[in-house]
Order: C-alpha cells, then sequence, then structure tokens
C-alpha cells in the first residue's frame, strides 16, 4: 500500500504540470521541453545501469557528451522536421558518431564492442520511444496525448489493485516476483476505462468505441511489456531503482518504462488506422 501511496503522490504532483502544458500552451513546445527533461534523465539512468564508470576511468564519460547530445536530436528533432524526414539520417548518423568515438578512446579497446552496444541501445530504447510524446500533442491534439498518459497510468493502477485484491498466479517472478496474472487482467481493464471513459466518451470524441477497446487491451498490453522489461534489465544489471532522482520512487526510467511502449501504440494507431484516408 505504501507504494501505491507513493505513486498517487507522483501523480498528484506531475500531472497538473503536464494538463497546463497540454492545455494551457496551444503549441507543441511545453511538451516538448518536458518530454526531453524526462527522456534526458530517463536515458542518462539507462546508460548508468549499462555503462557504470570504474574508479580508474578519470575523464568524462562517453554518455555525458556524445550519447547525451545523440539522445537529445533522436527525441526533439522528429517532431521539428517530421519523423519520416528526421529520423533516418539521425540514426545513421548517431552510428557513424558512436563508432569513431569509440575509435578515438583507444584505451577502452577492450570495452568497446560492449560500449557500442549499449550506447545504441540506449538510443532506440529511451529517446526514440519518447520522440512520439510531443508528436502525439502536436499532430493529433492533446486529448491524444491525455489518453496516452491516462492508459499507461490506469492501467498501472488498476493492476496494481487487481494484483493486490486477488493476485494469486505469478506473472513472471523471474523478473517481477510481485506481479500476478490477476493484475495484469486488470491492467487490461484500466487500459480500457482509460480509453473509452476518458478517450470517446469524453476528450477525443473522434475515437469509436471498438477502436478505443481495441486500444485500450493492446495499449495496456505494450506497457506491460515495457514495466517488465526495465524490470528485467535492473535485475540483469543487478539495481533494485534506475536512480535515486525521485527518492522512494526511484528513478525517472521507472515512471516512464511503461509509457515509453504506450506512446508508439497510440500515436501510430491513431494515425494510421483511426485516422487512416477511406
Amino acid at each position: 500500500m505504501a507504494d501505491f501511496i507513493r505513486r498517487l503522490w507522483v501523480a498528484v504532483l506531475l500531472v497538473p504540470i503536464l494538463v497546463a502544458g497540454m492545455y494551457l500552451d496551444a503549441s507543441p513546445w511545453s511538451i516538448l521541453v518536458m518530454s526531453g527533461i524526462a527522456t534526458m534523465f530517463a536515458h542518462d539512468e539507462f546508460l548508468r545501469m549499462a555503462l557504470p564508470v570504474r574508479p580508474e576511468d578519470a575523464e568524462v564519460p562517453l554518455r555525458v557528451v556524445v550519447v547525451g547530445l545523440l539522445g537529445g536530436a533522436v527525441h526533439a528533432l522528429p517532431m521539428i522536421f517530421g519523423p519520416g524526414t528526421a529520423l533516418p539520417p539521425l540514426l545513421s548518423f548517431s552510428v557513424v558518431v558512436i563508432a569513431a568515438t569509440m575509435l578515438m578512446r583507444r584505451h577502452h579497446l577492450d570495452r568497446a564492442g560492449r560500449h557500442m552496444a549499449a550506447c545504441i541501445a540506449s538510443l532506440l530504447y529511451v529517446p526514440l520511444l519518447a520522440s512520439v510524446w510531443p508528436l502525439i500533442k502536436d499532430q493529433l491534439g492533446p486529448g491524444w496525448l491525455f489518453i496516452t498518459l491516462a492508459l499507461a497510468f490506469s492501467s498501472d493502477t488498476v493492476a496494481y489493485i487487481f494484483g493486490r485484491l486477488w493476485g494469486r498466479h505469478k506473472l513472471y517472478p523471474a523478473v517481477s516476483p510481485g506481479k500476478t496474472w490477476e493484475g495484469s487482467l486488470g491492467g487490461l481493464v484500466g487500459g480500457v476505462l482509460a480509453t473509452v471513459g476518458m478517450g470517446s466518451l469524453l476528450l477525443v470524441p473522434e475515437l469509436p468505441i471498438k477502436h478505443a477497446l481495441i486500444l485500450g487491451v493492446v495499449g495496456s498490453l505494450f506497457g506491460q511489456v515495457g514495466d517488465l522489461f526495465e524490470s528485467m534489465l535492473k535485475r540483469g544489471y543487478g539495481v533494485k531503482d534506475s536512480s535515486a532522482l525521485l527518492g522512494a520512487h526511484g528513478g525517472m526510467l521507472d515512471r516512464v518504462d511503461a509509457l515509453l511502449f504506450v506512446g508508439p501504440v497510440v500515436y501510430y494507431y491513431a494515425t494510421l488506422v483511426v485516422r487512416a484516408p477511406g
């Protein structure tokens, strides 16, 4: 229950700020800035887990300058220039820059392969997935962004309640011992409540009920995969939280792990299915 209360406090503190960015600022820039800050911290937390700094590493870590700047570009430029225009050259350029940087760090040759893999994976995992958050506000409208956040939060919250009340069968104990199949079912219920209740019936009337049902189920499933995936990473890296940025709440990546996977589902489902021509 204490963990649930902490999650609610995070929502109470952050939701008003996000709502202000969605509805008081008609432009997408405030959301771009807020999502950029969240992405910066989450991206750095992943790299700190994957590439911990050794005591003998006196120079500035590669992740701080090169990969951090590339991550900022991958997150922000797709909204400015369009994802179809910006992403292919950005990702290609990122691979070349990281490879060239590795070649210049000759004393790290024994770890070059692991560093290269972690740096490229970090760009795909955090900034690329997060790049759709401002796109949702810019191209689809604030209502769509609101139900994206509601889908991720409602799915997580209702899953927690179902798991606490009725959880008996472990979902994936090797990765997350506390999660149950009953909780996972609750997550689907929470996702549908968000997309139908806050979406079709309130904020996004253009979203038909049948599509809201599909989006709620699929979005919740992807969000749960995102949550489990980050839990798997933390177990593999031997850490409890991605960082101590939010105190007892863990790190930024702990808070947006599901949202990273939910955002692309909402963006592409709305773009390719709901708003598809014809």
